[in-house]
């Protein structure tokens, strides 16, 4: 695969991370609609260096982030989830494949929301 498809991939899963991130109401997450709707120009004007490849890791070590989102292409190697769980005492980490991002299931028109009963709607499905 070129860096130009490789690129397109990362931002298509750029996309769907904002999109997932913002739905996590109460999560304490900002996330402006400009984050979702950035254009392919302008991520790779932002984080692609001149040869196509993204560099996030300097962009998180900068902004101080703590909590992250860790997408990887393939399967992830035994080596880097005993790195994941090592990190773990000083940061909060969630992995994903990058195939499991490219498309957010949550806006896919079969799959109906899903919300969080009350207490009372709880009590009203368990009695049926």
């Amino acid at each position: 695969m070129g860096d130009a498809d490789e690129t397109a991939k990362l931002w298509k899963v750029n996309r769907t991370i904002h999109e997932l991130v913002k739905d996590r109401v109460g999560d304490g997450f900002a996330v402006s609609d400009d984050e979702i709707h950035l254009d392919l120009p302008t991520f790779k004007a932002t984080y692609a260096s001149e040869s196509g490849a993204v560099e996030l890791l300097g962009i998180l070590e900068e902004k101080k982030i703590q909590r992250g989102i860790i997408v990887f292409p393939g399967n992830m190697t035994p080596s880097a989830r005993k790195v994941i769980v090592a990190m773990a005492s000083q940061f909060r980490l969630e992995e994903f494949s990058e195939s499991d991002l490219l498309v957010n299931i949550v806006h896919h028109t079969l799959v109906p929301r899903h919300d969080v009963l009350t207490p009372e709607e709880k009590k009203l499905l368990l009695e049926k």
